[in-house]
């Protein structure tokens, strides 16, 4: 004979565990996956922080030394009026104040390059001071800082007029000019695919002619007072 559980007994059948267990285990499915998105969401957003914060900061300190770019005599010969800047078409190279991260307010020349093998490089930014080694009076040994890596390419351009009554166009290279292009542009394209491409920057010079000269607008020179 059959008994049968009364209304107050202790215990659960054989069907309410097996029911019982199913529910815990779904539920548990269901949370982990949830845990599981929420921290991909969040290791997104964190990437998406870091490389906006990469952007900010590199663009700074393009900007910075564009624009405080100094346009200083590349000898001591006063019939030399060419200014020291090399722009290159993949590399850009001034004279400016060093960031502040490295040197707030010292003059230094600087250098924007990229290096490495392969597809995906690294820019960085070489620089040294505007002084003569103690030992050879040659220059003192470039210092190299890292800013930024998984870059595929990066470009320069630079605008400016080839004479005084020319119109100014964009140009590949501005180097062993007697002043500063009036705007340089930087372009920078990632290796990363899934990292998004830079907007163009576009900074401008403040000043593009060595106060030390005085420039003739009628022969595009500058004749140098020392």
């Amino acid at each position: 004979m059959k008994r049968r559980r009364g209304a107050g007994a202790a215990g659960f059948t054989l069907v309410e565990l097996l029911v019982a267990l199913t529910l815990v285990g779904l539920l548990t499915t269901l949370v982990s996956g949830g845990v599981r998105l929420a921290a991909r969401a969040w290791g997104r957003t964190d990437d998406r922080s870091a490389e906006a914060a990469d952007r900010w900061a590199v663009a700074n300190v393009l900007r910075d030394a564009i624009t405080a770019a100094y346009p200083a005599f590349a000898s001591a010969d006063p019939r030399d009026h060419t200014i020291v800047f090399d722009g290159e078409a993949g590399s850009l190279a001034l004279l400016a104040p060093l960031p502040q991260a490295i040197g707030a307010g010292v003059t230094a020349q600087m250098r924007f390059y990229l290096a490495g093998d392969g597809p995906s490089k690294t820019l960085f930014l070489g620089w040294r001071l505007d002084l003569p080694a103690a030992e050879s009076g040659g220059q003192l040994p470039e210092n190299r800082v890292v800013l930024l890596d998984r870059v595929r390419r990066i470009g320069f351009a630079y605008f400016g007029a080839d004479a005084p009554d020319a119109a100014g166009v964009w140009h590949e290279r501005w180097a062993g000019s007697t002043a500063l292009p009036q705007l340089v542009r930087v372009h920078l394209e990632r290796s990363d695919p899934a990292l998004p491409d830079w907007p163009d920057l576009v900074a401008a010079p403040k000043a593009m002619i060595n106060t030390a000269c005085i420039f003739d607008p009628l022969t595009g020179d500058c004749r140098r007072m020392r």
